[in-house]
């Protein structure tokens, strides 16, 4: 649903956010959490002693955005024969437009030349581990 310019997001605590990216990675496929835990964890490590309140602040809503993709990906589908309310169980089928968010232009733009690179590197390391 989207969000009306007045509505303000209220955002995790990095700590609680960073355990709840790693419990919402249990959900995916053993070599996509191997290497997503593997990379928010050294995110995470990188950016603690950041102490500029706008670079925390993007930090943490761009973690919060993705872990509320992880989780909708991961939500149990329709068909599924878990009980909906449980939230420990999770589908593991692959969602339909696959995993992950196309990255809009606008923040693409504001992504530095080694950002960008790391994001190939990733998105290879990724492929290579799903074939």
């Amino acid at each position: 649903m989207p969000r009306t310019p007045r509505e303000t997001k209220v955002l995790l605590a990095p700590l609680t956010l960073y355990r709840h990216i790693l419990r919402a990675h249990r959900c995916l496929p053993a070599a996509m959490r191997s290497m997503g835990d593997d990379y928010v964890k050294s995110e995470f490590r990188r950016h603690q002693k950041i102490d500029n309140p706008a670079h925390i602040v993007g930090f943490i809503s761009e973690w919060q955005s993705y872990l509320e993709t992880i989780q909708t990906q991961t939500a149990p589908s329709d068909n599924s024969v878990a009980p909906k309310d449980d939230p420990l169980v999770r589908s593991f089928n692959n969602p339909e437009d696959g995993w992950g968010r196309k990255l809009p232009s606008e923040k693409l733009e504001k992504l530095s030349d080694e950002q960008i690179g790391q994001l190939y590197e990733l998105r290879n390391e990724l492929r290579k581990s799903m074939q």
